[in-house]
């Protein structure tokens, strides 16, 4: 099965978090709908900026806890709901700002998630192993602290149980999972699989989280370690 196509270097995670977007012409309210090391999806009014333009982003949390102004390219945008989705490609960091937007991530991983989700999918490619009435390949499209979504060519009923287990660059040990389907969508090249973790193990929780901020790139692979500059 061969690997979707995403070229982008990190995970997103999905957010609401409610910002201002500086460009040429003004400062415009605006809203994160997802956001990571690299770039963040902004939505705002449809004339704020064009493609290739820089803006500013300014985003701030927890009172004051997090304030930040990220600066980038506009890399995309596309008309929805009548307002302008804006793909914003961020300049590389200096440490100390790069440091507070992995503590703004560690952030929205705590945060609630979207509609009646009770935590915050994390959308990445991660190729995994499924088991049901049969073993099968299939690529998770996001992941949460709740369950996780598979794009597979396998069509699988709707309440069947379901392992599932991958590895992710920076653990030394695979995720093994147990879940629930409980919803399938028929999508161009397969099935789109949403699984409920059924109840996990202290053990299972921890490296289910350990997982999402490996991919979100906000903490260090297992084994490597920081020299003391003294």
């Amino acid at each position: 099965m061969s690997q979707p196509s995403d070229k982008r270097k990190h995970a997103r995670i999905e957010s609401s978090l409610v910002c201002n977007i500086a460009t040429a012409t003004g400062v415009f309210d605006a809203v994160v709908a997802n956001l990571s090391k690299g770039g963040a999806a902004i939505i705002a009014g449809l004339g704020v900026a064009e493609v290739g333009e820089t803006v500013t982003l300014m985003l701030e949390r927890e009172e004051g806890l997090v304030t930040l102004s990220l600066t980038g390219n506009v890399v995309r945008k596309e008309e929805q709901d009548q307002r302008g989705l804006y793909g914003v490609e961020f300049e590389p960091l200096p440490p100390d700002e790069e440091a507070q937007l992995g503590m703004l991530l560690q952030l929205l991983l705590t945060a609630t998630g979207q509609g009646r989700r009770a935590h915050p999918r994390v959308a990445t490619r991660v190729e995994v192993t499924c088991r049901t009435e049969s073993i099968f390949r299939g690529w998770v499209s996001d992941l949460s602290k709740g369950g996780l979504a598979i794009k597979s060519v396998r069509d699988v009923v709707v309440g069947s149980s379901i392992d599932v287990s991958f590895g992710v660059r920076g653990l030394r040990s695979l995720v093994e999972v147990s879940g629930q389907v409980v919803s399938n969508q028929q999508v161009e090249g397969g099935y789109r699989l949403g699984v409920n973790f059924v109840p996990l193990t202290a053990m299972e929780q921890a490296q289910v989280a350990r997982t999402l901020d490996l991919l979100l790139d906000i903490a260090l692979p297992d084994g490597e370690v920081v020299e003391d500059d003294e």
